[in-house]
């Protein structure tokens, strides 16, 4: 039988708490300003409605990949690859930045009508 250390226990390990993101840094808040400018609050108020953005950015370029066997044509199944790839750089690129936002509560406004407690990191 082994001996356990000081540090080894013999209980479950702790479950890990997830850290919240960092503050925003100004730069980021300008970048973070600059897009809430130009796409509607409505879009980008929540996790689950964010998501729903990026699939509808992504689908023009999804069918067009996968629509191109049916068309044989080398360039629509390249500018498919394009448009897609468009969308998952957008979503990498702003994620981490409304995340931050939602960390720092800089929205929903208190007279929004959609609700925090509805949205959920699993949906």
């Amino acid at each position: 039988m082994e001996r356990l250390g000081p540090n080894d226990s013999a209980g479950p390990a702790p479950a890990s708490v997830p850290a919240d993101p960092p503050a925003l840094t100004a730069a980021q808040f300008a970048a973070l300003s600059l897009l809430t400018a130009r796409l509607p609050a409505r879009w980008i108020a929540t996790r689950r409605r964010r998501r729903l953005f990026f699939l509808a950015l992504a689908a023009p370029g999804f069918l067009a990949v996968f629509g191109t066997p049916l068309h044989r044509q080398f360039l629509l199944m390249i500018a498919g690859f394009f448009l897609f790839g468009a969308a998952i750089v957008f979503r990498v690129l702003t994620e981490p930045l409304f995340q931050r936002a939602d960390a720092a509560e800089l929205w929903p406004s208190p007279f929004s009508s959609t609700s925090k407690l509805r949205d959920s990191l699993h949906a």
